[in-house]
């Protein structure tokens, strides 16, 4: 049976089990409420203590560790709402699934996926990390497959170059190959010093990224271009201060030239993707590395840390230009 004492007007409580102190604050001044709250508690406790804590372990519970760890807590609200008092060993996939059609009726797949399989599947998977619950599986709502998007190429890539040249933009005709070939953001490509870049070793370092900071390997191509532009701006390597101005010259390049029209992130990011993997067979980890991957989703859910090195870029993106 709990005992009591007061801290100010609060009643605390401590109990013991199987040798092992807990306390508590009531975080009230009502004695009969303080002992409702300590002898729920004890209950708790000693039925954790011979069952497990899954036999406890309610989804608000869950919850509480999940947002503890940092976790993201956006679309728990009505997760909550629906589950909180449940045991988390007593929801199910099916359940959940039935669920996500309650709480967001006429939602689309992809909504249902994001804002109810995806949180609750990593709630009860963190738990279960914590050996406070069992894994549990929860098939996902079947989404439309997407058009695929346009993405860059080595031949579209060259036709742009040599457009941007002959109309006196060499600075344009740089920051596209520099950003097809190393995946740089057009945001990571605006803030390149000259401090970050070694032409003798071909290396270019991106210290203010998205995820983390990492280093790029420049083809030769890449090294010509990046010399040639040397003079035009001290700081800025492309001597562009943002993606509005990057725009406006990429899509002026293009309309003379009479290309396909790409967006930053077309010819750019999602192109190095794109000839590595679907048009080199480069496979997914080596791809995620050099091109700064951090999550799984968008490269087959993979991505691997360490120093790599330089042969599948200038394999991929080093090859002669055809004439």
């Amino acid at each position: 049976m709990p005992n009591f004492y007061k801290r100010g007007d609060i009643w605390h409580y401590s109990f013991t089990i199987d040798g092992v102190r807990h306390r508590g604050s009531s975080k009230t001044a009502e004695k009969r409420v303080a002992e409702d709250i300590a002898a729920k508690h004890e209950t708790r406790v000693r039925r954790a203590a011979v069952h497990g804590e899954e036999a406890v372990l309610t989804f608000t519970d869950a919850v509480g560790m999940y947002l503890d760890a940092g976790r993201d807590g956006r679309f728990l609200a009505p997760l909550l709402k629906k589950f909180g008092k449940r045991l988390v060993s007593a929801i199910s996939g099916p359940e959940i699934r039935k669920a996500a059609l309650e709480i967001y009726p006429g939602a689309a797949p992809a909504t249902l996926n994001r804002q109810v399989v995806t949180p609750m599947r990593a709630v009860i998977n963190h738990a279960a990390d914590a050996k406070k619950a069992q894994k549990l599986s929860i098939k996902r709502f079947k989404e439309e497959t997407k058009a695929r998007r346009p993405a860059g190429s080595a031949d579209w890539l060259k036709d742009f170059c040599k457009a941007a040249k002959k109309l006196d933009m060499p600075e344009t005709a740089a920051i596209a190959r520099f950003m097809f070939e190393t995946a740089a953001r057009v945001s990571e490509a605006c803030r390149l010093t000259w401090d970050d870049v070694n032409l003798q070793l071909g290396v270019a370092f991106l210290t203010k990224t998205k995820t983390e900071p990492r280093k790029v390997f420049l083809t030769r191509a890449m090294v010509v271009d990046m010399a040639n532009i040397r003079s035009m701006n001290p700081t800025l390597v492309f001597a562009a201060a943002n993606r509005s101005t990057v725009k406006k010259r990429i899509d002026k390049v293009i309309e003379k030239a009479g290309l396909p029209r790409l967006t930053s992130h077309e010819l750019g990011r999602h192109g190095f993707a794109t000839e590595m993997i679907r048009r080199n067979g480069v496979d997914v980890a080596t791809t995620g590395d050099h091109g700064g991957w951090k999550s799984r989703r968008l490269l087959i859910e993979t991505y691997v840390e360490g120093d790599a090195d330089r042969e599948v870029i200038d394999r991929v993106f080093g090859k002669k230009e055809r004439p």
